[in-house]
């Protein structure tokens, strides 16, 4: 580090962190994890802040304990990055602006400009939430609207005035005063097998994965937005006991409904939601899933969960059941009409690329109900293979065809009784497609090839039907599949489904 404000392709906050280290440990390569040690305390610090100031102290310090014994949280927090920073710096920010939003002075915005700047010198991309959590802050509040807008622009001025440095270095070396976010293109380009050696913001990016694959690109924005940051929490408290997991994400559900319903509730939503954005359209490639990018919005998961907790003791709560009530039931259907559309995308984006020419493939496991609808088991993860087993005599997949011309698909899929099994009959929209004589290797899913005639292809909903014979009990079907009811009739254990292009 040649300087703070040095044109690099890592924002200075965590270098800093890390150079101090180095001084402190007389140039010990464990500096690096001290300096991610720190970001880690500062994340559990600001969660105390966070839900003393949103819940109540008795809150605060619950978030805090249990941001401390959770065991992802740990062991990042040792490993040297600098996410456990950024976790910290967002949530202090997410402080700040509540107490800027709460009581609007020249203190209060300070506080947001300085924590707000630390979060963006830490990533950039901070000002996803920053700017239109400043933004609502400021506006939410009916009173002293001048004051407001006033002090918020004091705030953003103490913003610019850290962060301007930093980008203005990068733009005069680089060109590119946001080098820092574009740089990565090139590893996202390269993890889908495309050119990566140009030059690409991280907008056009994004702009052309949509103008390509607008279903699809919203299909992996929403699940990195609402569904993946949330789902990948939780199983760190199994160490100390499930339970604490189970009761902690239906709670946290409950208490981010509580917040759409109050304006201060609403800020931590915009900034929750908003922070997600740089996150959500490559959490699908390479190792953009990996748990640490969505450390951050952890303390906002379990402050919203206490608030659940604290609501129901609340008498404000429980003085007015019909307003729960109504509130309840809109919620409910609002989430049941959201969830019915979720649910539904994985068929429009196959839909899409079929649609292109290209291969898609109509795997078991998660939102895959759209295409096996009866007569299978639920999906099971067995090594590195999520399979579904058929229950029934017939079973079918369902799957969708954007043009009536000739396909190939591959068949994945194992007799679960090899010995018993020896043949499977497949149907196509009902026609008689073929036999086949089934094979078994212990270290492979079999695969099995077949064409489909352009006459019997149908635009839209195609059926592909599956007979295996015989169908057999579950219990004779080994140590395997005893999670299945002894007695229920099985046939095949399936993976997939691929439509080749």
């Amino acid at each position: 580090m040649t300087s703070f404000y040095q044109p690099h392709a890592r924002e200075p906050m965590f270098l800093a962190a890390t150079r101090v280290s180095l001084w402190a440990l007389d140039g010990q390569d464990a500096a690096v994890s001290l300096a991610s040690i720190f970001g880690s305390l500062l994340a559990i610090f600001a969660a105390y802040l966070l839900g003393a100031a949103l819940v109540s102290p008795l809150a605060g310090l619950a978030a805090a304990l249990l941001m401390a014994i959770e065991y992802e949280n740990i062991t990042w927090a040792v490993d040297g990055w600098r996410d456990d920073l950024f976790a910290g710096t967002c949530v202090l920010s997410a402080w700040a602006l509540l107490r800027f939003m709460d009581k609007p002075s020249f203190r209060t915005a300070l506080l947001v400009g300085f924590t707000a700047g630390a979060a963006c010198l830490t990533r950039i991309t901070a000002l996803s939430f920053v700017i239109p959590g400043l933004f609502y802050a400021a506006l939410a509040g009916r009173e002293r609207y001048r004051e407001r807008l006033t002090h918020a622009a004091v705030a953003l001025i103490v913003l610019v005035a850290l962060v301007a440095p930093y980008l203005i270095n990068c733009a005069i070396a680089t060109g590119d005063p946001f080098f820092s976010v574009n740089e990565h293109t090139t590893y996202y380009r390269f993890a889908e097998g495309m050119p990566s050696s140009a030059r690409m913001s991280a907008a056009t990016y994004v702009r052309q994965k949509f103008v390509s694959h607008p279903v699809a690109t919203i299909d992996t924005g929403v699940t990195g937005l609402f569904v993946r940051p949330f789902q990948t929490k939780w199983f760190g408290f199994d160490p100390w006991s499930w339970i604490i997991g189970a009761v902690l994400w239906p709670a946290a559900l409950i208490g981010m409904t509580i917040w759409i319903f109050s304006v201060r509730g609403r800020l931590m939503l915009v900034i929750v939601v908003a922070s997600m954005i740089p996150y959500a359209v490559t959490w699908n490639l390479g190792s953009g899933s990996q748990w640490r990018f969505t450390m951050h919005a952890y303390p906002f998961y379990l402050v919203a969960a206490l608030q659940a907790v604290v609501s129901l003791f609340s008498p404000a709560w429980r003085a007015a059941p019909r307003t729960v009530i109504r509130r309840t039931v809109s919620v409910g259907a609002l989430s049941a009409a959201v969830a019915a559309i979720y649910l539904s995308l994985p068929w429009f984006v196959a839909l899409e690329a079929t649609g292109k020419g290209e291969a898609v493939t109509i795997a078991t496991g998660e939102r895959d109900r759209v295409f096996y609808r009866s007569g299978w088991s639920p999906p099971r993860t067995d090594g590195n293979v999520t399979a579904r087993v058929s229950e029934q005599a017939q079973t079918a997949v369902h799957f969708p065809l954007a043009r009536q011309r000739a396909y190939e698909v591959i068949l994945r899929l194992d007799p679960v009784q090899p010995d018993a099994q020896q043949r499977l009959t497949v149907l196509f929209n009902t026609q008689l497609i073929g036999t086949l004589r089934l094979g078994w290797d212990p270290q492979r899913v079999g695969s099995y090839r077949l064409s489909l005639p352009a006459g019997w292809v149908r635009r839209g909903e195609n059926e592909s039907r599956i007979v295996p014979d015989p169908v057999v009990p579950a219990a004779s079907a080994g140590p395997r599949f005893a999670w299945i009811d002894p007695a229920r009739k099985v046939g095949v254990r399936f993976w997939y489904l691929r439509v080749l292009d």
